[in-house]
């Protein structure tokens, strides 16, 4: 078993003996046929010598492919009568309260939110660090509130994963060495699977890839990723003037199907949606293809740049930082001009004396930028004692079938200390697609058995392909071994789940199998893993990606918390709400004070008072705007319910009215301090058709 403890910084591999299990498996146990998503030049690049296959970076793995039912939430309809839906109590069937109103504006760039540094690789391969790390730093600011930017170590990204040092061999280390370069997906398994994130200050980048010792890359863990996403995939094919500029572009899922383009924008607004909520995005490009930079003489003077050859191989990593939808064609290269306006904002990480001031343009049909992207949505500070991991070089590969939307997989451990008290606090599970997940739990032995199994947690709502960290009640383990169960369902007919498998010539090339990792279709009977044959894949190699946070006493804090006197650890943050200043928004209706407190983080002691400074006393008062949050230290934030203009912690047709009134001007009737907050549905600063549409949207839904 692979896994990490975290412990007076210092992080330990943990490897289990074979054992027995307690159940026999029937060979004809799965009726249905399982497959691998392997795309066409993935098959070709695995038929490579292994010598061939090092010197390039392994072909994309993960896809993703949006359900019809999810993509209709991302449809912006034009505004409706909104006196006739006021009268009729009717509402459009797509709502523009599921998406971020930033989604509907021409331009976004995280740069006008965030103080973005512009990074240099210098002569390192760190790209796809620098490029998952910004994804990382962005989500922390944005989701806490912030402008300034943490600053982590991309250094010890690289050498924390590579295998070879001065003196000796890094046991946690990857199939790889320092100055092979790499890809996000591999840092994004850096900061799951305990070995990072570390601060910046503890190991400074250098303009360098020298081998160093060992015990330089045993820092603290700062911050880990507790939740990332697999944006949708989309492929493209061209057809080309003899020039080779861009007469048109077809559009396709990773299924090989045809993407329309009501749906190709409906997807384009679920990157964007990413970007104006969760930061930066992690993508990938052809960095050496100097043809399609629009200065390819001095590419790194260059402003823009288009790939339209679809048979061309991906080599860089950069962040996706924004869009801006009138961007010219006709500031595209000649030979390689896009068809249509419209390009996404990157950050490159070659400083700021590049590019444009850092920044380049890319198409929207660029071969690469929408191939493989991959966003933070969530992290945490160190909040375990142990990780009980088989994945941990993360998942690569989805596996499944067609035939079911229902399965089940799950995965045994071995306790390191079954004499000491032991709480499973939080499952982390990697989805290979749109998913809705339950969680089980066998605290005393391996047994999966449904009368042996305790219901910990799950998936509330559909959640999306990638890593998620699951907060579950808090379960003691009992045994000296313990099973973890996940249930899967889609709407779609499929039954894929990620696994960690390996794959000679690449980073995974290290992976051996547990031997833990178990199959079901119907909760009842169980296959090992290594038992499937699939065409393409190591089976005997591969492993179920389910990992396993516990702490030693029955709290989901590890033993050795950090300082609470760090005034880090005193910041009030949230991912539910906006915090802004003195103010706390995006509070949604009938929310009770109990549910506000737990959504708000912070080791300082909080509390709710009244609008006129009463201390309120009962946890099942509904939050009303004005109401206020005092932190022990003496900070007060003013308490903002969306939508909730009159103050009674509720939306209706009095609401409706100041909303309307207040953008209609009429009779001079303004809303002003916390009523304006409030009508601000989207929180963007304004007060305009869109807080209309949204709040009739909230109304009408009740």
């Amino acid at each position: 078993m692979k896994k990490f403890k975290f412990d007076k910084q210092k992080i330990k591999l943990i490897c289990t003996s074979t054992f027995l299990f307690s159940f026999i498996f029937s060979g004809t146990v799965l009726a249905t046929d399982f497959e691998v998503n392997l795309s066409e030049e993935y098959k070709k690049w695995n038929a490579l010598s292994i010598e061939e296959k090092e010197k390039t970076l392994m072909p994309q793995t993960n896809y993703s492919e949006v359900p019809d039912n999810i993509l209709s939430k991302y449809e912006i309809n034009k505004v409706p009568n909104l006196l006739d839906e006021l009268v009729s109590g009717k509402s459009r069937e797509k709502s523009l309260d599921n998406v971020s109103s930033v989604v509907s504006n021409s331009r976004y760039n995280i740069a006008d939110r965030l103080n973005m540094r512009v990074e240099h690789q210098g002569i390192t391969t760190e790209c796809w660090a620098f490029a998952t790390l910004k994804s990382m730093e962005t989500n922390i600011a944005l989701t806490s509130g912030q402008t300034e930017l943490k600053d982590f170590s991309e250094r010890h990204t690289d050498y924390a994963t590579s295998r070879t040092f001065l003196d000796g061999v890094n046991e946690n280390g990857f199939n790889r060495e320092v100055g092979r370069g790499g890809l996000p997906i591999s840092a994004l398994a850096y900061l799951t699977n305990g070995q990072g994130a570390v601060l910046e200050s503890d190991m400074p980048f250098e303009n360098n890839e020298q081998k160093i010792n060992l015990s330089e890359i045993n820092k603290k863990v700062d911050t880990i990723v507790t939740d990332y996403t697999i944006l949708p995939s989309i492929r493209k094919t061209y057809q080309k003037d003899v020039n080779g500029n861009t007469i048109s572009v077809k559009y396709y899922d990773v299924d090989g199907k045809e993407i329309l383009p009501a749906v190709l924008q409906n997807t384009r607004n679920i990157i964007k949606e990413h970007l104006a909520e969760k930061g930066a995005i992690a993508s990938m490009t052809g960095g050496n293809l100097a043809q399609y930079y629009n200065n390819p003489s001095s590419p790194f003077a260059a402003t823009a740049y288009n790939c339209n050859d679809e048979t061309k191989i991906r080599d860089h990593a950069i962040t996706i930082v924004g869009w801006d939808d009138n961007y010219s064609r006709n500031n595209f290269a000649e030979g390689s001009k896009p068809s249509t306006d419209g390009a996404y904002i990157v950050l490159n990480s070659y400083g700021r004396e590049s590019f444009d001031n850092g920044y380049i343009y890319i198409s929207y049909e660029d071969t690469f930028i929408e191939n493989e992207m991959y966003g933070i949505q969530s992290t945490s500070k160190p909040d375990y004692d142990n990780i009980y991991q088989h994945d941990y070089y993360g998942g690569i590969l989805q596996v499944g079938s067609t035939g079911t939307d229902l399965g089940y997989y799950g995965v045994t451990y071995e306790r390191e200390n079954s004499s000491e008290k032991e709480y499973l606090n939080q499952v982390g599970v990697t989805l290979a697609e749109y998913s809705k997940i339950e969680i089980y739990v066998n605290p005393r032995n391996t047994s999966m058995k449904s009368e042996d199994l305790i219901k910990v947690g799950g998936s509330e709502s559909i959640l999306e392909p990638g890593y998620h960290r699951i907060n579950i009640s808090s379960t003691e383990l009992t045994g000296n071994e313990f099973a973890i169960v996940v249930r899967q369902t889609t709407e779609e007919h499929s039954f894929f789940f990620q696994i960690e498998t390996n794959v000679e010539g690449t980073v995974y090339g290290l992976v051996e199998s547990d031997n833990r990792s178990f199959i079901s279709l119907d909760g009842i009977s169980w296959k090992n893993l290594s038992d499937l044959n699939i065409q393409g894949v190591d089976m005997k190699k591969s492993d179920v990606c389910i990992k396993a946070f516990t702490t030693k006493n029955n709290a989901q804090t590890p033993t050795e918390p950090d300082n609470p006197d760090d005034p880090e650890n005193n910041k009030l943050t949230s991912k539910k709400y906006k915090i802004d200043e003195e103010y706390i928004m995006n509070i949604p209706e009938a929310t009770k004070a109990s549910v506000l407190l737990e959504n708000l983080n912070t080791n300082l002691t909080k509390e709710v008072y009244n609008e006129d400074e009463t201390e309120n006393t009962s946890e099942d008062v509904i939050i009303k705007t004005g109401m206020k949050l005092k932190l022990s230290d003496g900070n007060t934030y003013i308490l903002i319910v969306r939508g909730d203009i009159k103050a009674d912690g509720i939306i209706d047709l009095t609401d409706i009215s100041k909303l309307l009134l207040h953008y209609n001007e009429n009779r001079g009737y303004e809303l002003s301090g916390n009523s304006l907050k409030a009508a601000d549905m989207n929180i963007d600063g304004k007060v305009d058709i869109v807080d209309i549409s949204q709040i009739l949207v909230v109304y009408n839904s009740k």
